[in-house]
């Protein structure tokens, strides 16, 4: 039989987590619906989803491989400085950042403790939110700079056709990858 007085709590501490993260980014995407951040909006929602599926995933494979039992138990979030275009991206940046650390320890533990499996699909989503950041804070910058007038904001967020999104094809075709 197996020690499980590290794990456990590692499996715990990871499905808290997960499910406060999947509860934040599902209620900050209906703030940024409601803000105007409509990309914002699905990239939030998409990240609730796959949160929600490392926490369904760990459950399953917890009593699969280790014979536990286990489940998240609920927390709070709070999004009430999401409140403007301009506090919603700070916020999600701010809440993202959080997030990318806290989760990276997690994983980091689990490998410490000799369970490399249950960090991998933590470590894919801080890899996901590595990307996402930088996406945001460069979205950010321009926004800055555009004194976060609305109609700037607003190419950014539901342009469907755009010279950067048509040469990042043509980058790619030459070998080129960002990210």
């Amino acid at each position: 039989m197996r020690d499980l007085s590290v794990i456990q709590p590692l499996l715990q501490k990871t499905l808290n987590f997960m499910d406060a993260v999947a509860h934040w980014d599902r209620k900050a995407a209906k703030r940024a619906h409601i803000v105007g951040l409509q990309g914002e909006k699905r990239r939030l929602r998409y990240l609730s989803r796959e949160a929600t599926n490392i926490v369904t995933w760990t459950e399953h494979k917890a009593f699969d491989v280790l014979k536990l039992d286990i489940c998240p138990q609920m927390g709070t979030v709070d999004i009430s400085a999401l409140v403007c275009p301009m506090s919603t991206m700070n916020g999600i940046i701010e809440k993202l950042w959080t997030m990318y650390h806290e989760i990276h320890k997690i994983a980091n533990d689990m490998v410490v403790a000799g369970y490399r499996s249950f960090a991998k699909p933590l470590y894919d989503y801080v890899e996901v939110l590595f990307c996402i950041l930088g996406e945001l804070q460069r979205n950010q910058s321009e926004y800055e700079k555009a004194e976060y007038e609305y109609h700037h904001i607003s190419r950014y967020q539901v342009t469907w056709y755009n010279i950067h999104d048509e040469y990042e094809a043509k980058e790619e075709s030459q070998g080129y990858k960002d990210g």
